[in-house]
């Protein structure tokens, strides 16, 4: 975004001490101290200036937009009997998809900003806390009366997902007016992610933002149901990723045919989409490239919690793109992302770098 001279001298002078006062500002620059106040103002606005002591933005951030909740599990230890009472393993972490991606980019060494909302309780201020290693919170907001997302999972033997249950009330709060009060963090950088816990006229609003300040815009998918809150003009949007469940209940269709499911993404305007179906090949287009990617298939016993895979996947794809790699090979790093995930007890693995996932990828040459 185009700065002004004035614009530039006063960034510079932040740069050198960021506690200075507007009034030693507006002597510097022989200009009124109200003067000032408006290019402080306008300089917060897009992004150059995060807060008081006059913070600077020295790098790019990816500004991740969405759900951040907090995650609790219960493993079975024995098969699921409907009626009665169950033996599970408990544990507890923080989630949203949002959110995961946010943290999959920061350890892909990447600036990130988690843009949500959390509960004026506990869980909230712990959610906070545990985020703010990693990324940026500053565009998180507090909603004073609201609970913090929570999203329960009963987990088999097998390692997948029997049944989930997610109390997500709160996100209704992230609507177009929301975006529009949050809009100086989408300027921070050049890509912004976000699912499909937003309301639909939030969605709207980044999709307009994002081709009026030529942003890159990546729409994950969360579930089936949530895809209602994806707009039907989606002209400008650089990828959706989502799955065949999602990709079935945006278009109101029961056809399994990945290839005719992309071309109608493609058909909405997306310029990329990814469409993921469990372990059978996913399928990925853009223009009128379509092509297919076989996924990886690795023993039950290394499988210990899917949690996470999805989201593990489209922080290593969207990385790719991010660094120039190619669509093909960003898919692959996505794809080995994932297992690395699901070998895991996190939703995110805390072990995961650049490094690891090129690493894996030299395992599976014929990927």
């Amino acid at each position: 975004m185009t700065l002004n001279d004035n614009e530039k001298k006063v960034l510079h002078i932040l740069e050198a001490d960021p506690f200075v006062s507007q009034q030693y500002i507006a002597d510097k620059l022989h200009l009124s101290r109200s003067a000032i106040a408006n290019l402080i103002s306008g300089l917060q606005d897009k992004g150059y200036i995060l807060g008081k002591p006059y913070l600077l933005r020295k790098e790019e951030y990816i500004t991740c937009v969405g759900g951040a909740n907090s995650d609790y599990t219960f493993a079975l230890e024995e098969e699921m009997i409907m009626g009665t009472s169950n033996p599970v393993k408990s544990s507890t972490s923080y989630g949203g998809v949002t959110r995961n991606v946010a943290e999959n980019l920061a350890r892909l060494n990447h600036q990130v900003s988690l843009m949500s909302v959390v509960g004026d309780d506990v869980v909230g201020e712990e959610l906070l806390m545990n985020s703010n290693k990693l990324m940026g919170v500053f565009a998180t907001e507090k909603i004073y009366g609201e609970r913090t997302g929570s999203y329960y999972s009963v987990i088999g033997k097998d390692g997948n997902m029997n049944v989930g249950y997610a109390d997500m009330s709160i996100n209704l709060r992230m609507n177009r007016t929301w975006v529009i009060e949050h809009k100086k963090h989408l300027n921070m950088g050049t890509w912004i992610i976000t699912d499909t816990n937003v309301a639909k006229d939030g969605i709207e609003a980044l999709i307009e933002f994002s081709k009026l300040e030529n942003k890159k815009l990546a729409i994950v998918g969360v579930s089936g149901p949530k895809m209602r809150n994806v707009p039907d003009n989606l002209d400008g949007v650089e990828i959706v990723i989502c799955n065949l469940d999602e990709s079935q209940s945006y278009f109101k269709t029961k056809t399994e045919n990945l290839e005719e499911l992309s071309k109608l993404w493609l058909e909405r305007g997306v310029n990329k989409v990814v469409i993921t179906a469990n372990k059978n090949p996913l399928v990925y287009a853009e223009n009128e490239s379509i092509r297919y990617q076989k996924t990886i298939t690795i023993p039950s016993t290394e499988i210990v919690d899917v949690t996470g895979a999805g989201d593990a996947f489209s922080a290593a794809t969207i990385n790719g793109l991010i660094n120039q790699e190619s669509f093909e090979k960003s898919i692959k790093y996505g794809i080995i992302s994932s297992i690395l995930t699901i070998k895991s007890k996190y939703s995110v693995n805390p072990d995961l770098s650049i490094d690891l996932i090129k690493k894996e990828f030299n395992k599976y040459e014929k990927l």
